[in-house]
């Protein structure tokens, strides 16, 4: 950080030497790495209704809403009818009633499509590119800046790591904080004012960003793990069978049959991703079919059921309500990350909390600039953004510009 220290005297509990270096430290990571924290606070701000934002754009995620069970079979069968040199991945069911279900398409030409279907009667409302989507876009921008490499992947996860550093540094900072969550000073200046509504907001935001960090930092975790085969998943179960045998996939059992297995087994089951099985020579990637039971709070694909696509039986399957604790908190991270497990009201919460983050990230980028500009003006050495400026810009740009250059290259596919 230099030899170049700001005072938190004009704070109400800055009264030691250590208080001062723990606001320097806020000071400098809220600062530095102001603007690549934007964006990322940003798009997950975005990211959260993301999927509300793609049914106001897109008439094809549009359904009339319907007290009927979602038609999985009917789904799959248009799609063989309609698409028939093309593999469907996976469907999921529609996040609301009156949304689309979505299937994954990779096509005979081996680009990804997205096919829109009525979840009642299985019509077929249209496709699009899998990257045209306002939902993909934001979702990849906040998770790896859209970067081709997985650098953006561990950079963004890594904020995780200085949001919790800024949020401890603060509570150092601030002495007695629990006091100041309705100390608002309206008539003592902009200076005194920004101040206060940085504080006030972070403190009411205590929840949320302590949420928000050690979930990213989660992510981290997870994804370093995964690089060094350390993996915290399951392997998916696979069927052998005789290489040289003509099984094709019109031999394997329906869906509904799959889907009736999965339910047995976990009878409370709502269905939510059913990936499709695959044929790999000598061996057979089985129906995966994942959703949510009465278990609260996890993420979706949390209960999974493996059906053999030969016979119908059941292979394995992971009940998360009989899951370890740290299994179970394992499944809560998606969730608690972006608070889609309660409905669109805790969704709009998320959205809130999000906003006063951006909030206070640049109410601190204004109070620091203010700061420099009262040293300037006594001719005292102050610290600018410096190198940190120029790299937080290009590596902006640099994903903007290459997933920019991906998303136009679906497009001009469809």
């Amino acid at each position: 950080m230099g030899d170049i220290t700001y005072s938190a005297t004009d704070t109400p509990s800055a009264t030691s030497a250590n208080r001062n270096k723990w606001f320097n430290w806020h000071a400098w990571l809220g600062f530095k790495l102001s603007i690549l924290m934007f964006i990322i606070c940003l798009t997950g701000t975005l990211a959260t209704v993301s999927n509300e934002i793609d049914w106001l754009v897109n008439p094809m995620l549009r359904v009339q809403s319907m007290e009927e069970p979602i038609n999985w079979q009917a789904m799959y069968d248009n799609f063989q009818q309609q698409y028939p040199e093309d593999t469907m991945v996976f469907l999921e069911s529609p996040l609301y009633s009156n949304f689309a279900s979505i299937g994954l398409v990779r096509t005979s030409e081996g680009t990804l499509r997205r096919v829109f279907f009525n979840p009642y009667s299985g019509e077929i409302n249209g496709d699009l590119p899998w990257a045209a989507s306002v939902q993909r876009m934001l979702r990849d921008l906040h998770r790896f800046l859209l970067f081709p490499v997985s650098f953006g992947a561990y950079l963004v996860s890594f904020f995780g790591v200085v949001l919790f550093a800024s949020l401890v540094s603060a509570l150092f900072v601030y002495k007695k904080w629990w006091r100041g969550f309705f100390k608002l000073r309206l008539n003592r200046g902009r200076r005194i004012l920004f101040g206060d509504l940085h504080r006030v907001m972070g403190l009411w935001s205590l929840w949320f960003l302590l949420i928000i960090s050690l979930t990213g930092t989660w992510y981290l975790v997870e994804r370093v793990a995964r690089a060094t085969g350390n993996g915290f998943g399951s392997p998916v179960p696979m069927v052998e069978v005789d290489p040289e045998s003509s099984t094709i996939d019109n031999e394997f059992v329906s869906v509904d049959v799959a889907v009736a297995a999965a339910k047995a087994v976990i009878p409370r089951l709502k269905v939510h991703y059913l990936n499709l099985p695959v044929r790999r020579t000598s061996r057979i990637q089985p129906y995966v079919i994942s959703g949510q039971s009465d278990a609260f709070m996890v993420r979706p694909n949390a209960n999974r059921v493996y059906i053999n696509p030969l016979n119908g039986e059941v292979l394995e399957y992971v009940d998360v309500r009989d899951a370890t604790i740290s299994r179970r908190l394992m499944d809560s991270v998606d969730p608690l990350h972006f608070g889609n497990f309660a409905g669109i009201g805790f969704k709009l919460l998320y959205l809130i909390f999000g906003l006063i983050t951006l909030a206070m990230t640049l109410t601190g980028i204004w109070m620091w600039l203010k700061r420099n500009k009262k040293r300037q003006e006594k001719n005292l050495a102050y610290k600018n953004m410096g190198w940190w400026k120029q790299t937080s810009i290009a590596i902006a740009v640099i994903g903007l510009s290459w997933g920019s250059y991906t998303i136009f290259s679906a497009m001009s596919l469809f």
